[in-house]
This record gives C-alpha cells, structure tokens and sequence, in this order.
C-alpha cells in the first residue's frame, strides 16, 4: 500500500515570529483524508509543503514524487487545461462528461462562472495520473448538483486523496481518516470527519475543564504570592536604615550586623518558589489550544429612510445568447434574502447589476465571491493606515470570527478565508445598513461560518446573500430569490416568502 509519510516537519513563513509547523509528524494512506482547522491555521500550507510548491527547514516528506495540487483560487487556469480539452482518449471523454465540462469552454475562462472554473480545475487534476491529489475546498461556486457529481467523480481516484473543505456533507461522503490541525498541533482520527470531530469535542470539554482548574488555582498562587511578598516587605522594612538617624551609628552597626531569621529567610525562599510555580503553570496552560471568543455584534443606527430598495422588472445579458429576466424586487428593512439557483444561472452577474443600479450612496458593504492578489494587497494597505481605534476594533472583529488579525496582516500568503475576514470585518467598521454577500462561506472554516451566521441573524438592516450551503441558506433567509432556466437560453428570477 503506498503511502505518504510527514516527519519532523517545521516551518516558518519568514515575515512570522513563531513557525506555523514545528516538528509534526503524520502519515497519509491510500483514500481519501480529510484536513481540517480554523483559516491560518496551517491547512494550505500543508499541501504546498507536499507538493513542494514550499520548501521545508527541516524535517522530511516522503511518497510525494508524483503529486497535483487543486488550489482554493479559480482566478487563473490550470496550466495543463489546454491539453486536457483538446485530448480524445476514453479517460478524458469520461471525466468532462462526469463533471459537465462543455466544449465551448475552451478559451473562455474569463467568462465562466467560478463554479465553471473549479469544475475544470477538478477534471485536469483528475486526469493527470498523480500518486497524490490535493484539492482545497472543491465544493466552493458549486451548486447542489454539481456538489453531488464532484462527490461521485473524486470517489473514483484510487491514489492518496488529501481533501482540505468546511463542506461537512463533502467531508463525510470521502473522509476515511481525519487529520485536525490545532494551534500548530497535527491531531490524527482513523475515521470520517463527524465521528471524528465527536472525538476532539470530547478532548476539548477535557482541556477546557483542565483550563478552568488551572485558572483557579494561578488565583489561589496570586493570592499566596501576595501575602508572601507583604511577609517579605516587612521583613526588609524591619532592616532598612531609612529612617536611622545620620549621627545614630549604634542603630546602624546592628542593622549591619543583623541576620535575617530563619523564619525570615523562609518567606523569601517560599516567595522564589511560589513565583516560580505560576510562571511553569502559566507556561503549561499556552499550550493548551487558544479559544476564541465567537459573535459579532452590530452597532450604530441603521438608515431606516433609504428603504425600501428596488430594482425594476427587466432582462440582462449572461453569456451572447443567454439572459437573465427578473421580476421587480425589493428588499425592506429587516430582510435577509437568500438567493440560490445552479452554477450559470446569473446569480453574480444580477447582484453586480443590482450594485450599480442601487442609489444607495455608501451605506451598504458589497464583498463579492473572489477576491484577487491584488484586492487583497490593497486591503492590507488600506487597513495599515487605519487610526489606532479603528486597528483595534478591526482586530477585534476579525478575531471575533476566529483568526489572529495581527498574525494575518504579518502573513506574506494570507488564507483566502482569511482575507474574507479582513474584508468583512473592515466593511463593517463603516456600521452599513445593507450588506449584500456573494458566497459568504467560501474559503471559511466551519467555526467562523456559525459565528458569521449567528451574527448575521441578528443584524437589524438589510441582508441580501449568494449560498450554495444550504444550512446557511435556511437559517438566515426570511425571503428567498431562486434563479431558474426556463428555456434553452434564458434563466428567470422566482420570489418566495
């Protein structure tokens, strides 16, 4: 049985302070694993250390000769997409058909949906012949029947599968292994990702019990160390030549003469000793893995006068000879609209028309479906010249969703959900009465969209939002927009209440 064997690996990106890896060992077997933790936690990095797209400082990475890795981003093609759409073997016939994959999307790559994109990412990596195939996060873009024919298709790879995803239906459908990443620690499950993350529930309410012990007793050392050091105090006091009288040498000669009691010298010791034990305790409960304070909490008035919104009953062009009708649509202070329908149908494309259409000045906070480099490096720029206040809070809102902002921005490779958080977190600053969100839980881990979700429930303005995840989809929405084709060419646009 082949296998891909991880040993004493480290790794430090080099703007960091601490190694994301430091000395983690891990073997991957034939089927599929999954790879889990929060964004930042290490997940990317892993695979780009496996396909050595990043070199190691130490340690080593054995049964990795032949390996391809499907990345988050749908920004650029495959470098092998050409080859693969012009090949007429049997194998390739089989997999553009098993993942819909269209001629006419050759040479159309800017043109194409991101769930187009990732369907093609996923059918030259199928095709390619690899020991080992990485995917990070495939179900991204991907509708609920393309998320069922990516299951059916990366089922059929024979090789070492390593499937990094916040898609809990996806995890459990391929999962045979789970591989947790936590605070820079590898924990290892022989079996799919649920039963699995019952386990690590279980070591957590443990660590958490350990904690809150640990906490109690560094305040019982606290309250020690403050009585041993008034002991002390006094004991000094009763030694100090402060208040002796210049001319007073015989007060001075027994002060210099004097020795410390024994009992005197045992509090000094005991001071030392119990000092000494809270700095081991204090050293031993870091740890422990950090938990983040979850939930966002929506401040400042909302613009109750600039609602209702609407856009007129019109058709917009998709593709040449496609287009997209809609019915007029409004949306009331107070509404969360969820807007779902297949890969294709324009979902995108009509919330773009419904930004430019939308006179709504700067009170609503738009973060569309990808986000580029070069949106990214700009969003870093712009927050590093934010004021102290407005970093803190920043910091503060993006922790909240479950990273360590401070560590991001330090990041030289910023996780796609990361940079989400950023994003999200900094439009939020401006306390925006319209939120409008295309695929919200793409690139996020399973923490952060709960929190996210959470938050957005309670979010008292106007909440307009592209989901394939249909958990999110049906807890948030109180007006549904289903995106439908109606006839070869043209989609239409069906309201629900």
């Amino acid at each position: 049985m082949k296998s891909l064997i991880i040993r004493n690996l480290s790794y430090k990106y080099p703007s960091a302070a601490e190694p994301i890896f430091n000395g983690i060992n891990v073997d991957f077997e034939e089927g599929w694993s999954a790879v889990t933790g929060i964004n930042g936690s290490g997940k990317s990095t892993l695979l780009k250390l496996i396909s050595k797209e990043l070199k190691s400082e130490k340690g080593m990475i054995t049964g990795n000769d032949l390996v391809v890795y499907c990345a988050q981003s749908t920004e650029f093609p495959p470098a092998e997409l050409d080859e693969f759409m012009s090949s007429y073997t049997k194998e390739a016939f089989k997999i553009r058909d098993l993942l819909g994959v269209d001629d006419s999307w050759l040479g159309a790559w800017d043109v194409l949906s991101h769930g187009e994109r990732k369907r093609l990412q996923l059918a030259v990596a199928l095709s390619s012949h690899s020991d080992v195939l990485m995917v990070d996060e495939p179900t991204n873009h991907l509708d609920q029947k393309s998320q069922t024919i990516v299951i059916e298709a990366l089922k059929s790879y024979k090789g070492i599968g390593i499937l990094v995803s916040h898609d809990r239906a996806l995890l459990d459908a391929l999962s045979q292994q789970t591989i947790m990443i936590k605070a820079g620690e590898v924990l290892k499950y022989r079996t799919k990702f649920s039963l699995a993350q019952e386990a690590y529930n279980q070591t957590l309410s443990h660590k958490k019990k350990v904690l809150g012990e640990q906490e109690g007793e560094i305040k019982k050392i606290n309250k020690v160390i403050q009585d041993q050091r008034e002991k002390v105090s006094l004991a000094k006091k009763r030694f100090s030549k402060k208040n002796v009288g210049r001319h007073d040498s015989g007060l001075k000669e027994t002060i210099n003469g004097a020795l410390f009691t024994s009992k005197d010298k045992n509090d000094g010791l005991m001071l030392q000793r119990t000092v000494t034990k809270k700095r081991h305790l204090s050293e031993k409960m870091g740890t422990i893995a950090k938990e983040y304070a979850t939930g966002i909490s929506f401040e400042g008035e909302i613009a109750k006068h600039n609602f209702p919104i609407a856009v007129e009953k019109s058709c917009i062009p998709l593709f040449e000879t496609t287009e997209l009708c809609f019915p007029r649509l409004s949306i009331d202070v107070g509404d969360k609209v969820g807007i779902s329908g297949e890969t294709g149908a324009g979902k995108s494309s009509f919330i773009r028309y419904f930004v430019e259409k939308v006179d709504f000045q700067h009170d609503f906070l738009y973060i569309p479906q990808e986000i580029t480099d070069a949106q990214a490096q700009t969003l870093f720029e712009e927050v590093s010249e934010l004021g102290s206040e407005e970093k803190g809070e920043l910091f503060t809102l993006v922790q909240r969703l479950g990273s360590d902002a401070k560590a991001l921005l330090q990041s030289t490779v910023p996780s796609p959900g990361e940079v989400r958080k950023l994003l999200i977190a900094k439009g939020l600053l401006l306390h925006p009465s319209l939120i409008i969100l295309d695929e919200p839980t793409n690139h996020m881990d399973l923490d952060s969209i709960e929190s996210l979700e959470a938050s957005l429930h309670d979010y008292a303005g106007a909440l307009v939002f592209i989901t394939h995840d249909q958990t999110f989809l049906e807890n948030l929405s109180t007006k549904r927009w289903v995106f439908e084709k109606s006839q070869a060419h043209r989609y239409e646009v069906q309201e629900f209440l």
